[in-house]
């Protein structure tokens, strides 16, 4: 499922009639990070939060040098049980967010920012310090009890270095699929659901059936595949976000992808010169 954040309406609970409103809190320092629900009449609230951080060495883990974080990244909260109920924040001048909100079962999304990968995600045994998200920017869903705050769930940002002058070509991640991990997909995962438009005829069709037969599928979701493994691999210094190449693939710019695909691959066994991609 594909998440356009810049497409979220603000706090859309079309249940609680009691409305909404983005509070400034004094208290704590989250001016512009916090958002917060008139609490309804017998529903039962909690809190979630807490901080997106730049992991400057890349490791998953939010070292004790690592302060502060990048203000204004789009968070979005998103009911599990109804995906049209959703609730969006910007971090403050320390990264940091707060959604107050009824207890129930969600979703954690941020907007990931151009020049930066999702960082490891789960590392080390404690859940204070690591990073929740996927390569796409999302956490899993998980449940929220009354009156629990859980101020665990961060996200960790690793800068791509250089200039985004790499990129592994659809013949490299035909021909490696171990790296796919790298990247956060699957070759079993579905091509128009990850994409979110039609980009094959068929929306069981899976990645990995895709890129390995262009001849069959086309040209363009092969260089789409590639270029969106490219884009979510925190080891490819990638030109273009995730969030680009889908709004690529899915505008049929299979020439833009292409060319970004063919820049030269870093991992072992790639294409060093942008040619070939066995």
């Amino acid at each position: 499922m594909r998440l356009h954040l810049r497409l979220m309406a603000l706090c859309t609970v079309a249940v609680l009639a009691a409305g909404c409103a983005n509070h400034d809190d004094s208290t704590n320092s989250l001016s512009g990070a916090t958002n917060r629900l008139v609490t309804p009449t017998g529903v039962c609230m909690t809190d979630i939060g807490s901080r997106v951080w730049y992991d400057v060495n890349c490791n998953g883990i939010q070292d004790k040098d690592e302060t502060g974080g990048p203000e204004g990244i789009k968070v979005t909260l998103i009911d599990c049980n109804d995906s049209n109920i959703k609730y969006n924040t910007a971090t403050d001048n320390n990264g940091d967010y707060n959604f107050h909100v009824p207890a129930g079962t969600y979703q954690i999304c941020i907007e990931i920012p151009g020049g930066f990968a999702a960082t490891l995600e789960d590392e080390g045994a404690n859940d204070g310090i690591d990073s929740d998200i996927n390569s796409e920017g999302c956490t899993g869903c998980r449940t929220y009890e009354c009156d629990k705050p859980d101020f665990t769930r961060d996200a960790g940002l690793c800068e791509k270095k250089g200039g985004g002058d790499e990129g592994c070509t659809p013949g490299f991640w035909r021909n490696h699929l171990t790296w796919w991990a790298c990247a956060g997909y699957s070759p079993n995962d579905k091509v128009n659901a990850v994409f979110g438009c039609d980009l094959v005829a068929d929306d069981d069709l899976t990645m990995g059936t895709v890129i390995a037969a262009p001849q069959t599928y086309g040209v363009l979701p092969f260089h789409a595949i590639a270029a969106l493994l490219n884009a979510s691999c925190g080891d490819v210094d990638f030109g273009l976000s995730a969030d680009e190449v889908k709004d690529l693939a899915c505008a049929g710019d299979k020439d833009a992808l292409a060319a970004e695909n063919e820049k030269g691959c870093p991992l072992s066994g790639g294409n060093t010169t942008g040619k070939g991609g066995n």
